[in-house]
């Protein structure tokens, strides 16, 4: 789970530094994962050269071609410190296969590798779709894993166990896991659909945080008519947004005071273990309302709809002084200055969940793993020593020596009153002259690979600042906020955000899933400002979504979450 970066290097730098520091078939796979046994000259011992534990892995060198992409932030993968830091604690030499940074161009070659047979020992940084890893799973191109795992991988057991949606969510449908992701608990992107309010207004017109929906349409329309800016014009925005940037639609958070609302989640909701969907229920109708009433007072930006994120960022950036009034937003960079020295993010702070007129109070909650980095190929003769590897990346020290670079040049032991997010003791805290993105190092893997920066890692291993309000505190302040404010308004029952699908199922859900988005958000669109009418046209809307194959969509995820969640 990662969080959006903008255009702008110094919002990227903050990014990283705050918030995320934030084929041809050969052999059958099989389908049993028990019998995954080492192959392509390993030997379940591990064999002669292998240590099963300790270091080095390998008692003689080894070389591995290891797949990755070309970061423009790293300036040589072969000369880099920590991979030459690996190299000699494990005795295992990478073999740099090197492709493309960008998404489209990664992709294009990864399957070109896997189609002509020319793929590497193991794949560093694949970033493996689950489509990819059962297909060439399946095929017997990727080693199933669960038995390495089992015998040589005590980081990866262990944080099955911790996370409890970790396991599941890689494992294939067949039973067997082919890569290993790497695991970003970040806990404030878990609830990062926030709406961020302008405090110095709400002071200054004698109202307190809105925890209602009526509460937040009175407090819209002292925005927008009682001149809190104090500037003698009616330059006010009271509600803006943006589509395009991260969480910072105008529709989640109030949708989610009527009916738990999830668009990254295909809309679903559960109930029982069986799903359905948010966006045919009553309670979508009347957030449908509640939308367009705002929409029809002028109490919605009507720009907030179609504009991009750097005319969002240029409304939260008003000279002399501040003009909109609520945000949704991940966090305040999305909307206004986030550099060291910016102020106007000082003046607004997120407010809880509101309580609609039926007592829903949820907030949409992010929670997943995504497409996995890490896998081994059958062309790999030490397939031990390769998920050993893997392993000692899952451990703190290899997380932390690959997203941060060497003990005391780029990082030191924390002092006595350094203290983490949760405000308790922090483990190490980044040296001022470390490096963000946009800088070119050669010190540590820019987050590349397999690593587990868990939820526990992420809150108390490194420093933050406690002065909330400042950058340095930016991890504190979302922290706080997320704790005090969101958690506990995620649903009871959540539809996993990763979920295996057969082949066959996936080919479905390609065809259908862009139909019924399409249809959702157009007709979400048209009531909300006014070109179709709730009240009479609301029935053909629903007729509308069948026909777009929603009830074939939803039973294909309820098939896929049956077969791994009611066994």
């Amino acid at each position: 789970m990662g969080i959006k970066r903008t255009s702008r290097t110094w919002k990227s730098v903050a990014l990283i530094v705050f918030i995320t520091t934030f084929v041809v078939g050969c052999t059958s796979g099989g389908d049993d994962p028990n019998s995954a046994t080492p192959s392509a000259g390993g030997s379940a011992d591990g064999g002669s050269n292998v240590n099963v534990t300790g270091f080095p892995i390998a008692k003689n060198k080894i070389t591995m071609s290891a797949f990755a992409p070309q970061s423009a932030n790293i300036a040589d993968l072969n000369t880099n410190w920590f991979t030459k830091y690996l190299e000699e604690k494990t005795n295992v030499h990478l073999n740099w296969q090197l492709v493309p940074g960008e998404a489209a161009a990664l992709k294009e070659k990864k399957q070109l590798l896997l189609a002509s047979g020319d793929y590497p020992d193991i794949f560093m940084s694949g970033d493996l779709t689950k489509e990819e890893q059962l297909l060439y799973g399946q095929q017997g191109v990727l080693l199933p894993l669960n038995k390495l795992i089992d015998q040589y991988a005590p980081n990866i057991k262990k944080a099955f166990k911790d996370i409890s949606y970790l396991e599941k969510a890689i494992t294939a449908p067949d039973g067997n896991i082919y890569a290993i992701p790497s695991v970003n608990e970040c806990y404030h992107c878990q609830f990062s659909a926030k709406m961020w309010v302008n405090s110095k207004w709400l002071q200054k017109l004698g109202l307190s945080a809105p925890k209602t929906t009526d509460d937040f349409y009175n407090m819209l329309k002292a925005f927008k008519e009682k001149d809190p800016n104090g500037n003698g014009k009616a330059d006010e925005i009271a509600f803006t947004g943006s589509p395009t940037g991260w969480h910072t639609d105008i529709e989640t958070f109030v949708m989610n005071s009527f009916v738990y609302f999830n668009a990254d989640n295909n809309y679903f909701v559960l109930n029982g273990g069986k799903l359905g969907t948010s966006v045919d229920q009553p309670g979508f109708k009347k957030g449908l309302q509640y939308l367009n009433k705002l929409y029809a007072e002028g109490l919605i930006d009507k720009e907030a709809f179609t504009q991009k994120s750097d005319a969002l960022s240029q409304k939260g950036n008003s000279p002399d002084v501040a003009i909109a009034g609520a945000i949704p937003a991940g966090w305040f960079g999305e909307f206004t200055d986030a550099s060291p020295t910016a102020t106007r993010h000082k003046d607004y702070d997120p407010i809880a969940p509101l309580t609609g007129p039926d007592g829903a109070s949820f907030t949409a909650h992010y929670i997943g793993i995504g497409n996995s980095v890490f896998a081994i190929t059958n062309k790999n003769k030490n397939p031990e020593a390769a998920i050993r590897l893997a392993d000692y990346l899952y451990s703190d020290e290899g997380t932390t020596l690959s997203n941060f670079g060497e003990e005391n040049r780029n990082w030191v032991k924390a002092e006595a009153n350094d203290k983490n997010t949760r405000g308790t003791a922090a483990k190490f805290k980044v040296k001022e002259t470390s490096y963000g993105v946009g800088q070119v190092q050669n010190d540590h893997w820019n987050q590349m690979g397999p690593n587990l920066r868990s939820a526990e890692y992420r809150e108390t291993s490194y420093a933050a600042s406690q002065d909330i309000y400042t950058m340095d505190g930016l991890e504190t302040r979302l922290y706080k906020a997320t704790k005090e404010l969101y958690e506990g308004h995620q649903p009871k029952e959540e539809f996993p955000t990763d979920i295996f699908l057969t082949n066959e199922q996936a080919n479905q859900v390609k065809q259908l899933k862009p139909i019924i988005t399409d249809y959702v958000k157009q007709s979400m669109l048209q009531f909300i400002m006014g070109a179709k009418s709730i009240d009479k046209d609301w029935d053909a809307y629903v007729k509308g979504l069948k026909d777009s194959g929603m009830d074939q969509f939803i039973q294909i995820y309820q098939d896929a979450y049956n077969k791994v969640y009611k066994k």
